[in-house]
């Protein structure tokens, strides 16, 4: 078999005899499966370097003409694995390493996380370049959530299909996916995406009424992609990324990865476990970044809005969140007994700092929606 990698940059784990977080099922239709259902198949680095290494993979095999990427269990994936969450969460390298071994690899805990950012910087941002300029076509087949980094994930694909119940979180300015204002307007709300919203929008191809459904007419429709010359699909794809790179994607897509640089996101800089004041609530309101209770319930505010009932399985959502102790799992994951005292102490101030910050701040909407009559 020709070796095809996407790039030249060795990962510490490559050459994999099997994998442990998804299943490979190679042939004329390749697939790869995410396969953390117990963890709603979270991204943590050695999942997504199992990824990188099953496209490369796929790209390399000739027989295989068409890669479809979908998830186990419940769901396609909930994004980023959270600090706390699972046995691979943050700061576990791709390498496996826990953060007990890290800290005695790297002596200090803020050296872990400058080691840890530096890989996630590179899983997070420069592999969804490299999985786009894989020679062959690609879809995401997308049930249940969808969020922040598998988002990004799903959108690298060539085409996505979805089933009905598909929620959809943008991770940062989608304005490539969705157009600008309608871009704004998402971030701005923090809210979920319906499939058919994003099928409306143009980011999804079709919808199905359920994932047996969307599992066996996306198969169909790659099987007959699979039929053309695989030059001319080859051919197709490349037409259509020069077409956007002329537009400006490439030009776009590297300025992200600067701007991302320069606010301290990148590998110069430790991650923060614990954040500034306003972004505590990214932790005690969803245990991660995408806060995913207040974007159902921003979902279910704009059916409402329209006139609409909210589908069953958003409300089925939102009372599963409302049940969810995020703020104890939280302070749990920030009272690991590796963590340095001098961290611990941050995570207990930020916590008080936290509690002071909302109430005063749901105090003050309350009585002003009071005053307006809202």
């Amino acid at each position: 078999m020709p070796e095809y990698r996407i790039h030249d940059r060795m990962y510490k784990v490559m050459g994999y005899e099997e994998y442990k977080r998804l299943i490979y099922d190679p042939g004329v239709v390749s697939r790869i499966i995410l396969h953390r259902p117990r963890y709603r198949n979270a991204l943590s680095h050695p999942t997504l370097s199992e990824i990188e290494h099953a496209f490369n993979r796929a790209a390399a095999d000739r027989e295989c003409r068409v890669i479809v990427m979908s998830g186990d269990g419940i769901c396609f994936s909930t994004g980023d694995d959270v600090f706390g969450l699972s046995p691979e969460s943050p700061p576990m390298m791709a390498d496996e390493r826990t953060p007990q071994q890290l800290m005695e690899d790297y002596g200090s805990e803020g050296e872990v996380w400058r080691q840890f950012q530096e890989e996630h910087f590179d899983l997070l941002h420069g592999m969804h370049g490299r999985l786009r300029r894989i020679p062959k076509p690609t879809i995401a087949m997308v049930h249940g959530w969808c969020i922040f980094n598998a988002y990004n994930m799903a959108a690298t694909m060539d085409l996505i299909f979805a089933s009905e119940d598909a929620l959809f979180m943008p991770a940062g300015p989608q304005v490539w996916d969705l157009g600008p204002r309608k871009a704004l307007e998402i971030l701005y709300e923090h809210r979920f995406l319906s499939a058919r919203e994003c099928c409306d929008l143009g980011l999804v191809a079709r919808v199905y009424p359920t994932k047996e459904i969307l599992e066996k007419e996306t198969l169909a429709f790659a099987y007959r992609v699979a039929e053309q010359p695989p030059s001319q699909l080859l051919r197709a794809k490349e037409s259509v990324q020069h077409i956007m790179d002329v537009q400006g994607w490439t030009a776009a897509y590297n300025d992200d990865l600067m701007m991302g640089l320069a606010a301290g996101g990148g590998p110069a800089l430790p991650i923060r476990t614990v954040p500034t004041e306003e972004r505590h609530r990214e932790r005690y309101e969803g245990r991660g970044m995408a806060r995913t209770p207040r974007a159902l319930a921003n979902l279910k505010a704009r059916f409402e809005s329209q006139g609409a009932e909210a589908p069953q399985h958003v409300v089925d959502a939102l009372a599963r969140a409302a049940a969810r102790d995020d703020r104890g799992s939280w302070e749990r994951a920030l009272h690991q007994d590796w963590r340095e005292k001098e961290h611990l102490n941050r995570a207990d101030a930020g916590a008080a700092a936290y509690d002071t910050a909302v109430a005063a701040f749901r105090d003050k909407v309350a009585e002003e929606k009071a005053r307006r009559g809202l």
